[in-house]
């Protein structure tokens, strides 16, 4: 369906051109910084794996992944590169490629959302170094914040509030100044957000169904000062993990930034310097045919699009060997007489050299044999460093017996401050905590759960053995009691803090136990250990 539409959009716009650029989003991408030693290019796949195991909560072998070399820089006489990896999810590209070919579209390449909002910033403006730069993308259903610094994404978070937030608060019955009710559902209460937008405070004007413009503002303002609350958050959490005095720039794009006022509202609650992103006007050639209105409510959801191509995903290019053209899939094009042609002369050449190899191949193998030899001549003398080597890891771990003995040498590996500022940032308003209870290893509370951590083989996961417990309810009705659990427990595995989350068991709150409906849920949050 998404397939048929895009490609009723192409021909309805006579638009022949048929390469397009994609972008990915979501908690199955994974984006990381890192200082690697320099290597070859075919062994920095396997490095980006190694070094984002912890990481990533899929199958890194049915992944793809891609590298970008942003600096090098000398430590002690060694070359190390400063580089930016990409890892995402197989299924996820493949399901995005099958959309764009439904439409008749061929794909050149895959990035990143982040990266294409970098490229139309960096085509627009020059960035001084050591600039922070937020990118903050209002979607429908999330906003996602993203920090940038010479050329490095730092940190992303994403904010489970969007456009269908904004129109959701308006749906609903409204009491009239006449005493009539009016009724705006979710089809008007859209039109009313992009016809009205955020009004201003001192408008006065009403809708066609007679509600005072005052009211909008008034639903719509709730749902912003939590948006403004949770940016807030972040920026104090990145800059507070990263050492960072400031944010220099925030640049807003996406659709939910595009509704009048909003804007104003933004600039006039964030302390920072704000800007808004519109291919339309900030193209060099306008398109007179779209009038001012629809510029500006649309063009902010365009940026990414616009990234892409300006950007042409040079940086980063996760899209599959599979679809990318190659001599093997060119060859299986040819005709059948090209390809017998090209096979016998490969064959004829092959055949040519193949006497002068065995030749070669046999001299080799003698020269093996004396290098053998040699080899078990030497091999009685390798004893001694052998047991010396056996003896200094029995000395070895006595030194590490002996210096865990000492009262005070073990710090602590975890970051509690952090831990709980983590959880009060995720945590959304219609959830309380009732319990929080953190089992070490080796404690009594960890024993008894001891049977829940062991694997296959029945062995014991020591890596999950220290875990905070979180017990919580979650109020509201079934379908948002359990849409809340789930991008709670969405957003706990995408935080920096813990390397796994596991949800223990989730009920309905007992008849008469609240004034609410809801749930209770208990689970098992394995903060990341700090050296």
């Amino acid at each position: 369906m998404l397939a048929a539409l895009i490609k009723k959009m192409f021909d309805d716009a006579k638009i022949k051109g048929r390469q397009v650029y994609l972008s990915v989003t979501g908690h199955n991408v994974i984006i990381r910084n890192a200082t690697l030693p320099k290597m070859p290019d075919a062994e920095l796949v396997d490095a980006a794996k190694w070094n984002a195991k912890e990481d990533v909560l899929f199958d890194l072998d049915k992944a793809v992944i891609d590298n970008y070399i942003l600096a090098e820089s000398e430590n002690e006489g060694a070359t190390f590169y400063e580089m930016l990896s990409v890892i995402v999810r197989e299924d996820v590209v493949d399901f995005l490629v099958s959309i764009a070919k439904g439409a008749g579209l061929k794909t050149k390449g895959v990035t990143v959302v982040p990266i294409a909002l970098w490229d139309y910033d960096a085509a627009l403006n020059d960035i001084a170094p050591g600039t922070v730069t937020s990118y903050l993308d209002m979607g429908s259903e999330r906003t996602r914040i993203y920090f940038v610094c010479d050329g490095q994404i730092l940190f992303s978070r994403e904010i489970p509030n969007g456009g269908k937030n904004l129109t959701a608060s308006l749906v609903g019955e409204y009491e009239l100044e006449d005493g009539k009710t009016a009724v705006v559902d979710v089809v008007r209460a859209e039109q009313i957000k992009k016809i009205f937008g955020f009004p201003a405070e001192d408008a006065d004007g009403k809708t066609e169904e007679g509600i005072a413009l005052s009211l909008i503002r008034e639903k719509l303002e709730t749902i912003l000062t939590k948006q403004i609350t949770e940016m807030d958050r972040s920026i104090e959490y990145f800059k507070n993990q990263y050492r960072k005095d400031s944010v220099d720039r925030l640049i807003l794009s996406g659709g939910g930034v595009g509704l009048s006022g909003i804007y104003q509202f933004l600039k006039e609650n964030l302390d920072l310097e704000i800007d808004r992103c519109n291919p339309f006007f900030q193209a060099d050639i306008e398109d007179e045919s779209i009038s001012k209105e629809n510029m500006k409510l649309y063009g902010p959801s365009l940026t990414a699009a616009a990234g892409l191509a300006l950007g042409q995903c040079d940086k980063i290019n996760i899209l599959p060997e599979k679809y990318r053209p190659s001599l093997k899939k060119t060859l299986a094009k040819l005709a059948p007489v090209a390809a017998v042609l090209l096979i016998g002369g490969l064959l004829y050449g092959y055949s040519s050299n193949l006497r002068q190899e065995v030749i070669t191949k046999k001299t080799a193998l003698q020269d093996q044999k004396i290098s053998l030899a040699k080899l078990q001549i030497q091999a009685p003398l390798l004893d001694k460093p052998i047991k010396d080597l056996k003896s200094l890891k029995e000395a070895q771990a006595r030194l590490r017996r002996e210096k865990r003995s000492i009262p005070g040498a073990i710090p602590s590996p975890f970051k509690f401050d952090e831990i709980f500022s983590e959880l009060a940032l995720l945590v959304p308003g219609n959830t309380s905590l009732s319990e929080m209870t953190f089992s070490a290893q080796g404690s009594d509370t960890s024993k008894e759960k001891e049977e829940e951590e062991r694997d296959r083989n029945g062995n014991v996961d020591s890596s999950k053995r220290e875990r905070v417990k979180v017990v919580g309810h979650i109020f509201g009705s079934d379908l948002d009691s359990q849409n809340t659990l789930r991008y709670l427990l969405q957003d706990l595995r995408n935080s920096p803090v813990f390397q796994d989350i596991k949800l223990i068991r989730s009920k309905p709150l007992g008849e008469g136990a609240y004034n609410s409906p809801g749930i209770q849920f208990e689970l098992y949050a394995f903060p990341k250990t700090f050296s």
